[in-house]
């Protein structure tokens, strides 16, 4: 699918000007070099529509680094997963709002969110009206795009609610200014989101051609999220069920966990049978980085760091004392007692030698610590130590040995990252029906799910010195003692999801639809403010902060028939 996104792209990302959500300047006729509808109504035309929907995925079209499904800066720095990083001064009007709660309905980080979802949003529903116009498309194929299309639309409108909670559905028939207007956002759309994702689970074939397109199973497992979302338990639990038993990706390949937790990681796994959904991105074709993950290449360490960049969204001290371990177990109400040593407080007795859960040191970057295959990390890969902490991004960071086919350097700050990005993977899943299994199920099954991933864990490769010695104290074991109180199994699900996900942009909506959001932050800020300063004086509100405002814009826009959020 990559290649085939690169040939159609010069000629059909103008269409992408035919609409553009809630900005009239582009509702009442085409912009000047846009294509009409009319002219792609067209087997061609409607199949490269399509690869703008899925381009649309990557958020990149409104021109910020942060408006993407990864949710690095709205999923992850608004959590306890991860500070800005960088500088203090580095995007300070629009990602330091973010991570004190400060944000505003004229913030450009939350309108540009709100863009990117809409855009994305009009792309899907271009495709659906070119598709329902189109004669000569067979159909069964006309159905594949279909489904596809109203997978994206679902999708983003999920991205949307969950961001901005009342939000308007927007379909395939609206397209003047004036239908724009007389948009409402007072009532639930999740049974639209529904409807969609449906449509798509019941109509997308098990597998797919081309690597990135969605199948059946992509949309069951996001049609489960969103029944999770809503705390609709039994229906999720159902769906996952059957994912669990017969799931495949879109090759054919059974859904399953990869044999080492790094590989999960690595570009020559990024469609593996761990995936379930990723955006994809590619380098080296010609297209001088356009297709490249242009967010994640901004989080690279800094200076003489791995191909250095930015320096941002560097880990928490409260993320990475959570992977403290006792007996191989994680301390569920006690891991922030006593902080994992680091270079910042410790200077003369680091790392850490206490037990710690092996999956650490590929989720963050410890100075000192074997860092993938760079050797040793080093203090002057951090951008600024006060602001930014000790503590370096991991996960999506390129391997050494993945420049050149996933990775290509330029000069500071202009690499390109060709690594995919995961949005939904096994492991995800797996703990996602641990949750229905301990709110509806059985407390065994739960149980089984998160040894099944701790299992992963116990049996992958741990970070080794130059010397083949490991680099901590690792210790991790199996839930072998039978679960029998049901808080204290949630509690367990919810933690390995914090341990297991780190770092992936999910951490903020868990602790928002878990409703411990507020208690959660609060402590949070209270504690890292200590040794963050500027998080001095940063407040969660709950009732809130929970969501980001409605843009200014669009509430102006829509001539009071959008609402803003509660308490902005």
């Amino acid at each position: 699918m990559k290649s085939r996104i690169i040939y159609f792209l010069m000629f059909f990302v103008a269409a992408s000007s035919v609409i553009s959500s809630c900005s009239e300047e582009f509702l009442d006729r085409p912009p000047l070099g846009s294509i009409s509808e009319n002219a792609l109504a067209n087997e061609n035309g409607v199949n490269g529509s399509l690869l703008v929907a899925y381009r649309a995925l990557q958020g990149k079209q409104i021109g910020a680094w942060y408006t993407g499904p990864n949710n690095w800066l709205w999923g992850g720095v608004r959590s306890d997963d991860a500070y800005k990083g960088s500088e203090a001064l580095d995007q300070a009007t629009e990602i330091n709002p973010v991570e004190r709660f400060e944000v505003l309905p004229s913030s450009p980080s939350a309108t540009n969110k709100w863009r990117a979802i809409y855009d994305g949003i009009g792309m899907a529903n271009i495709t659906i009206r070119l598709a329902n116009a189109t004669e000569d498309i067979p159909a069964d194929r006309k159905t594949n795009i279909l489904a596809q299309a109203r997978f994206i639309r679902g999708f983003l409108h999920f991205e949307a609610a969950r961001n901005y909670k009342n939000v308007a559905y927007v379909d395939e028939t609206v397209i003047t200014t004036e239908q724009y207007r007389s948009i409402v956002n007072t009532v639930d759309i999740y049974p639209n989101i529904e409807e969609d994702l449906k449509y798509a689970m019941d109509n997308l074939p098990n597998t797919q051609a081309q690597i990135g397109r969605v199948n059946k199973w992509t949309a069951m497992a996001f049609l489960a999220k969103a029944y999770l979302y809503q705390n609709k338990y039994t229906e999720a639990k159902a769906l996952f069920d059957q994912i669990i038993a017969n799931g495949t990706t879109s090759n054919g390949t059974k859904y399953g966990l990869e044999a080492d937790f790094k590989n999960v990681f690595r570009g020559q796994f990024e469609n593996g049978k761990e995936i379930i959904f990723s955006i994809q991105y590619t380098v080296g074709d010609g297209t001088g980085g356009a297709n490249s993950n242009v967010e994640l290449e901004l989080t690279n360490p800094h200076n003489d760091g791995p191909v250095g960049c930015c320096g941002f969204y560097q880990p928490a001290q409260s993320l990475v004392n959570a992977y403290r371990t006792s007996s191989g177990l994680p301390l569920l109400d006690t891991y922030n007692q006593v902080n994992v040593k680091n270079h910042e407080s410790n200077p003369t007795d680091f790392p850490d030698r206490g037990e710690l859960d092996p999956r650490l040191d590929y989720t963050v970057g410890r100075i000192g610590v074997t860092y993938k295959d760079y050797g040793p990390a080093a203090a002057t890969w951090i951008r600024q130590l006060a602001n930014g902490g000790p503590w370096l991004p991991n996960k999506h960071i390129q391997w050494r040995d993945e420049v050149g086919p996933f990775f290509v350097p330029g000069s500071w700050g202009q690499g390109q990252l060709g690594k995919n990005q995961i949005v939904m993977r096994y492991a995800d899943l797996l703990l996602m029906a641990a949750e229905c299994e301990v709110e509806i199920g059985s407390l065994s099954k739960a149980q089984e799910y998160v040894n099944e991933v701790r299992a992963r864990a116990k049996a992958s490769t741990v970070v080794t010195n130059a010397a083949g010695q490991p680099e901590a104290n690792y210790q991790i074991e199996l839930y072998t003692a039978p679960w029998s109180d049901k808080d204290l199994a949630r509690k367990a699900v919810r933690f390995e999801r914090y341990l297991e996900l780190a770092m992936e942009g999910h951490r903020f909506y868990d602790l928002v639809r878990w409703g411990t959001v507020g208690p959660t932050m609060s402590e949070f800020l209270a504690r890292e403010s200590q040794i963050r300063t500027h998080l001095a004086g940063a407040t969660f509100r709950t009732g809130k902060d929970e969501y980001l405002p409605i843009p200014e814009f669009v509430v102006n826009q829509s001539l009071g028939n959008i609402q803003q959020n509660p308490g902005y």
